[in-house]
């Protein structure tokens, strides 16, 4: 997986790393599953930038316009019997991330940017 090798080249520790891949997991997982409702193919292109105190993952999809700042996380359950599955992924990714911001560029793509704190 291309994302792995360009985690590899950045000195991480187990918990960055750790948030980095579920990051990426997460927002993959989110634009193939609800980015193309009407079929069309998908372009995601994934970029990885590292810096002094942190790292960032920018997402650039030609998916369908999605700010996930706006979501609200998911209301706790009361109880397993009433627990769900899924839904969780977005707040997952916002207590992760040190920021996330999010643009619908001039060619019609979402770009999302993730910056991850890097932890000792």
């Amino acid at each position: 997986m291309r994302a792995r090798h360009l985690l590899d080249t950045v000195p991480l520790s187990a918990q960055t790393r750790y948030n980095a891949e579920l990051v990426f997991e997460e927002i993959v997982a989110n634009i193939v599953g609800h980015g193309a409702p009407d079929g069309h193919a998908l372009e995601v292109r994934f970029i990885l930038e590292s810096g002094a105190d942190s790292i960032t993952l920018i997402f650039d999809d030609n998916g369908m316009p999605f700010d996930p700042r706006g979501r609200p996380d998911p209301p706790p359950q009361k109880s397993l019997d009433q627990a769900r599955v899924g839904g969780f992924g977005l707040m997952l990714v916002r207590h992760a991330a040190s920021s996330l911001d999010y643009l619908r560029t001039a060619e019609g793509h979402n770009r999302l940017i993730v910056s991850l704190p890097l932890r000792a």
